[in-house]
């Protein structure tokens, strides 16, 4: 061989050798992701897999999280066009309602919780991103109770219409939501922000999430997604009383609302305001009273039944530190609105009493439907008579009260 050219080959061999070892080492190619629907994502559950093992992610708007204490730390809601999911997450839950989320879900599991399908532990830092805080507003579908009930739209948020809750009370526990036909569980958690306000006391409309806890329910994102102003359905347009005492000013004798009565048959003490947590009631007792004998009475603003055909008595009680003072309920045809109340003839009405609570107070609880239509075409006196003393010094407390057609 040539001089020549064993140089020529040996100069190519260095230049190739030295721009080998000076040029930077190439990074892999990032791996390929692809994107589900959440509705396809719930097929994957369906067909059995339990954990997902290939590169996809979804993508959706959190429609609820825990910000308000309407549902546990670790569960967020999300939704796209498609279906909804429920999210489990692990480590500190910063999901944002209303935000757009990419969630990763490769190695993330599904599990059935009472009937609710989950998606997760999710790690927020290492699965998700952000898309964005403010995207456009997420429309709840239009749905009806029967819908609901059907499964069909779990874990999505949506709205049903011609509406009512079956019996007054707050937003806390579970209430029963109606069309006058079918019946869904609304449920907030006692936790909840909004859990002590005053459930709306008409028909309309009302937004939330479905969900289930061995059975179908909403769970509500707050207490102002709805409009339930309208005439309640099944004949029980009718009102004839409503009292939440949100009026009443704090320890203020109830006798300062317009109607309501208040007075002391034996001993001094009488019906008054309480508050806490900005929910308003009334309440008797003859805690610190020091006297023998507490017998107090309230007695509502008389009801017109002139031309009630259904009418029934709801309210919620509740009661605190029992020790064995007692709250009964009475009607009277024949009361003249007189201060001493006790000499009209009254009739007693059985009611649901609250789980007695002699360390503390109980939650409050529904008296039921209390039948009225036997004194239908008269005017009315209701009365809600408290009975302790020395020993006996329970405090009882009543709230929402309502006469209405059934």
């Amino acid at each position: 061989m040539k001089i020549k050219t064993i140089f020529q080959l040996t100069l190519a061999a260095f230049i190739i050798a030295s721009w080998s070892c000076s040029r930077e080492p190439v990074p892999p190619p990032e791996p390929q992701i692809d994107y589900i629907t959440i509705e396809q994502l719930r097929m994957m559950h369906e067909q059995g897999i339990v954990t997902v093992d290939t590169n996809v992610y979804i993508q959706g708007i959190v429609t609820l999280t825990p910000e308000l204490g309407n549902i546990p730390d670790f569960v967020a809601y999300i939704q796209d066009t498609t279906a909804g999911i429920c999210l489990t997450v692990s480590g500190n839950n910063t999901f944002s309602r209303d935000s757009e989320v990419k969630i990763v879900c490769r190695g993330v599991s599904f599990t059935v919780y009472n009937g609710l399908l989950q998606f997760g532990d999710i790690s927020i830092a290492d699965q998700t991103s952000l898309v964005s805080l403010t995207p456009p507003a997420l429309e709840p579908e239009t749905v009806t109770i029967p819908e609901v009930l059907s499964g069909d739209y779990q874990a999505e948020f949506v709205r049903i219409e011609n509406v009512q809750f079956a019996e007054p009370g707050s937003f806390s526990g579970e209430n029963i939501l109606t069309d006058c036909s079918d019946e869904l569980e609304v449920y907030t958690r006692s936790d909840a922000t909004f859990s002590s306000e005053t459930l709306p006391a008409g028909n309309g409309y009302i937004k939330g999430v479905v969900s289930e806890y061995n059975g179908v329910q909403l769970l509500l994102r707050d207490d102002t997604e709805n409009g339930m102003t309208g005439e309640r359905c099944g004949g029980a347009g009718t009102v004839y009383l409503t009292q939440d005492f949100s009026t009443l000013v704090r320890y203020a004798d109830v006798s300062t609302l317009a109607g309501w009565k208040t007075y002391p048959q034996a001993g001094t003490k009488t019906w008054y305001g309480n508050e806490v947590s900005s929910r308003k009631w009334v309440q008797a007792t003859a805690y610190n009273s020091g006297q023998a004998s507490v017998i107090t009475w309230m007695i509502a603003p008389v009801i017109d039944l002139t031309i009630a055909t259904e009418p029934c008595l709801l309210f919620e009680s509740a009661d605190g530190h029992d020790n064995g003072a007692t709250l009964k309920l009475y009607v009277s045809t024949d009361y003249d609105g007189s201060a001493t109340p006790w000499t009209s003839t009254w009739s007693e009405k059985s009611f649901n009493l609250p789980v007695s609570n002699t360390q503390d107070f109980s939650q409050f609880a529904s008296s039921g439907q209390i039948d009225l239509s036997a004194y239908n075409g008269s005017q009315l006196w209701i009365a809600w008579v408290y009975d302790g003393g020395t020993g006996r010094t329970t405090t009882w407390e009543v709230d929402n009260v309502l006469v209405a057609e059934k």
